[in-house]
């Protein structure tokens, strides 16, 4: 008894220590005692994976700040979620979250302001998307949460990196079980975080270094990816593009998991849409990487009478690539001319779409959903 005693006090002797060292080090710091604005990460609770009440400028890339708002469902819409309207669950990568342009500027969000402006404001697109999820992650999710929506309509935002995203040393890094264990593995509620950021000085230095710590692991697992991996963009343009028959076990997978999601979804009877953004190095006709990708993605829809939006033909014709992505042209870029993406590598800055393009695909998706009658009567 005296032994649990002895641990006990030792213990509450080393946590007073660790307080008074602690307000020494936060002595005069604005953050003591403040509210600490959330950062940018993942959540398993809520309908969506992010971190619920963002309302912030992000700048994991420097040069394009863009404003991030998260509602407290933990999705990427500025409104909760709302009772009595036609329902859309947008699902997908960077390219559905909308990375570097504003929330309004999303295609999800373009999408829901063009059928508001034809049906008489009776639509709400919700945002589910999450940078680095391909379709195996994207199924986890309407099994874990998204089906909870009951959606009327689900849009799958695909690029063409999804088929690359299942090569193992990528699946290590950006699979969502990976993602979701960078979140806090306990999550207190609001009460008593305010209380406990207002009294405790060692709380306040815990989020500190732990703010730190997963702002680092997200920029390493969002933008840093590439060159981490040696020899990685190669390994991206041969299973992509150039020699997928030497990489059956990623197509396959892919394959598996989005025939697994369609069926899930007709079993429910949900529509689902497919919307195939491009690679930039796809864009040039002369030059450009082939359309292997979207060639699967066709048979697919069409043997399982799924709604397909092929957004390459779509871009070709809308612009250039520096209307269509976030990238300017760059005449001191060094150029090997025997690349395969020789025709975009003069081309600098993020392969992204631009708010125009999203403004465009949200236009072109809405067509297709009226036009297909996917949308039920209110």
């Amino acid at each position: 008894m005296r032994v649990v005693w002895r641990m006990a006090l030792s213990t509450l002797m080393v946590l007073l220590l660790a307080e008074v060292l602690a307000r020494v080090v936060l002595w005069r710091s604005p953050n003591l005692n403040q509210p600490r604005e959330p950062e940018f990460g993942y959540s398993v609770t809520g309908y969506g994976d992010l971190v619920p009440n963002l309302n912030r400028v992000e700048r994991l890339y420097n040069i394009r700040p863009y404003f991030l708002q998260t509602n407290s469902a933990g999705l990427r819409n500025t409104d909760e979620i709302r009772d009595g309207v036609v329902r859309i669950l947008a699902i997908g990568d960077s390219f559905t979250y909308g990375m570097y342009v504003h929330n309004q500027e999303t295609f999800p969000a373009r999408l829901e302001e063009v059928l508001n402006q034809r049906l008489e404001n009776r639509v709400q697109v919700l945002n589910a998307g999450v940078p680095g999820y391909t379709i195996a992650d994207e199924l986890s999710y309407l099994l874990d949460k998204g089906l909870a929506l009951e959606p009327d309509v689900v849009v799958l935002g695909v690029y063409t990196n999804d088929i690359f995203d299942f090569y193992p040393p990528v699946r290590e890094v950006l699979a969502r079980p990976v993602l979701l264990a960078s979140a806090s593995g306990l999550e207190i509620p609001e009460e008593q975080d305010s209380f406990l950021r207002e009294n405790l000085a060692l709380y306040n230095a815990l989020l500190q270094l732990r703010g730190q710590y997963g702002q680092a692991r997200i920029e390493q697992q969002i933008n840093r990816v590439t060159p981490t991996i040696e020899g990685l963009h190669r390994v991206y343009q041969d299973l992509t593009f150039l020699r997928p028959q030497d990489f059956p076990d990623e197509w396959a997978a892919y394959e598996r998991n989005l025939r697994e999601m369609i069926a899930l979804l007709q079993e429910r009877q949900i529509p689902l849409v497919i919307v195939a953004f491009p690679d930039v190095a796809q864009l040039p006709v002369e030059g450009g990487l082939p359309d292997v990708p979207q060639q699967m993605l066709a048979r697919i829809a069409d043997e399982t009478g799924t709604p397909f939006v092929d957004l390459l033909p779509v871009f070709r014709e809308l612009g250039d690539i520096q209307t269509l992505y976030l990238l300017y042209y760059n005449r001191d870029a060094q150029i090997d001319p025997n690349a395969p993406d020789a025709a975009v590598l003069a081309y600098s800055g993020d392969g992204h779409p631009t708010p125009y393009a999203y403004l465009e695909t949200g236009r072109l998706v809405a067509n297709l959903l009226l036009e297909y009658a996917l949308l039920p009567d209110m």
